[in-house]
């Protein structure tokens, strides 16, 4: 199962929603295109993390957001345009304020990669249905260190990396704990957290 425009993902954590309005068939394996709905009063969907050659740009559709580049937040408001370009790290908008924030994110790749376009969006969407399963910490991370190091491999693989951690430690982890992980059968996207989950669920 592929995950294609139209797709949602309800992060039980945070209260958001990820729509997914282009992946890989429309930016021809150049990246995605998203809409996110964001919650006031809540942590945001993502921790501080980097990307060694994506270029990520945001736009603030409605209400009111703070944001992380470089370890500097910002606010941004109704109509703004931020880019995060690789290799810095950074907090997708989160809202602030009394009303909820909706954002577009586009993440454009230094060249085609299909296998990541399905392969990241199905980290956040398997991330998600963890947490409805009460397996991920509140910053989003899973609970299990196995499963912790087959998401991240995953996302290092496609040059992903948590902010918090030195990025050779990483690659250790990944190479190490992370096979280990691959082949004891843990998986960073599971097919069964790829279809639509409703609102409440």
């Amino acid at each position: 199962m592929k995950i294609r425009a139209g797709f949602v993902i309800h992060n039980p954590l945070t209260n958001s929603k990820t729509v997914v309005l282009k992946t890989e068939v429309e930016t021809q394996g150049r990246g995605w295109l998203l809409e996110v709905e964001s919650v006031p009063n809540n942590l945001p969907d993502i921790a501080e993390h980097l990307h060694t050659t994506w270029t990520e740009t945001f736009e603030i559709i409605s209400g009111e957001a703070n944001y992380k580049i470089d370890g500097i937040q910002k606010t941004a408001r109704v109509g703004d345009v931020f880019v995060v370009h690789p290799r810095q790290t950074h907090i997708h908008p989160w809202a602030v304020g009394n009303s909820n924030m909706v954002y577009r994110q586009s993440n454009v790749f230094a060249q085609p990669n299909l296998e990541a376009v399905q392969e990241v969006l199905g980290v956040f969407a398997s991330t998600a249905g963890l947490a409805r399963e009460g397996k991920v910490h509140p910053d989003g991370k899973p609970k299990n260190p196995l499963q912790l190091a087959v998401s991240l491999a995953t996302l290092v693989r496609h040059g992903g990396y948590d902010a918090s951690l030195p990025i050779p430690l990483q690659n250790f982890v990944v190479a190490t704990l992370g096979r280990l992980a691959f082949a004891m059968g843990y998986r960073a996207v599971y097919p069964e957290y790829l279809s639509n989950q409703p609102p409440n669920s």
